[in-house]
């Protein structure tokens, strides 16, 4: 599997679709401290995520903490698995039972590691308390969004070092495959395609929320959770980078990126 290494921050994608989403992150902190290192979603079976870890040398013993934005089994499938394991993970109320130690709240930052916050924010998706989340170590910051048709926190004042958001669909493509399954009285389909347009984020809305950003000292985009039949990834990739004139990678399905 591939490993991206930008100048500073590293991210390892272990899976990103409906399948299972995982990301390891590691970001610099200030002072000569060591990185602190993060996994993003646990959607994958943790004996999964540990042979990719493994194969990509990380030890996920020395994981400082995990977040996970919601609580769809491709983003928390292996929580237990993690917290059994003694790994602080860090979510809404439905998956950490209430515990005010790891309970993220919309708005209300939370330190979950040596010099490093998170800052959860809301998002639109259909799950219960869905969250983005923006990370800081104070020398690096990361906006991170999965599963989300659009979000409305504002971003003011924040410039971001990187940002994993998510492009699932190519809005013309699906509204395509919603006029012909409606055509053939395919209701399944139907049904599936208006779930994804209302709870997923086509690549349109993902360039007009990037293009709200402060992108001035961004590093690297990546974009998650590309559908198997609505995506293409490099037509995806390209549209991104034209827009924000930022070096975009696409996370792979079964891990890696391109």
């Amino acid at each position: 599997m591939k490993r991206e290494e930008n100048e500073h921050m590293k991210m390892v994608c272990f899976g990103s679709s409906s399948a299972g989403n995982s990301y390891y992150v590691e970001l610099t902190r200030n002072g000569g401290k060591p990185p602190v290192k993060l996994i993003l979603e646990a959607g994958l079976p943790y004996k999964e995520i540990a042979a990719k870890a493994a194969i990509n040398q990380i030890n996920l013993a020395e994981i400082d903490a995990v977040l996970i934005t919601h609580g769809h089994t491709d983003h928390c499938k292996s929580v237990a698995d993690f917290k059994r394991r003694g790994a602080r993970v860090y979510a809404n109320q439905y998956i950490t039972a209430g515990d005010p130690e790891t309970t993220l709240k919309a708005g209300t930052t939370k330190v979950i590691a040596l010099d490093t916050t998170v800052i959860p924010f809301e998002v639109e998706h259909d799950a219960e308390e869905p969250l983005g989340f923006v990370i800081s170590t104070g020398a690096e910051t990361i906006l991170f969004v999965n599963d989300s048709k659009y979000f409305k926190a504002c971003m003011d004042g924040l410039q971001f070092d990187y940002v994993m958001i998510e492009a699932n669909y190519d809005g013309q493509v699906l509204h395509f495959a919603l006029e012909n399954a409606k055509a053939e009285h395919d209701a399944k389909n139907v049904y599936r395609y208006e779930r994804i347009i209302n709870s997923h984020m086509s690549l349109a809305n993902c360039i007009k929320h990037l293009e709200r950003l402060d992108l001035t000292k961004c590093k690297a985009i990546f974009l998650m959770h590309l559908s198997d039949r609505h995506a293409q990834q490099f037509k995806f990739k390209e549209a991104v980078q034209r827009a924000t004139g930022v070096q975009t990678f696409v996370c792979k399905k079964a891990g890696g990126m391109i």
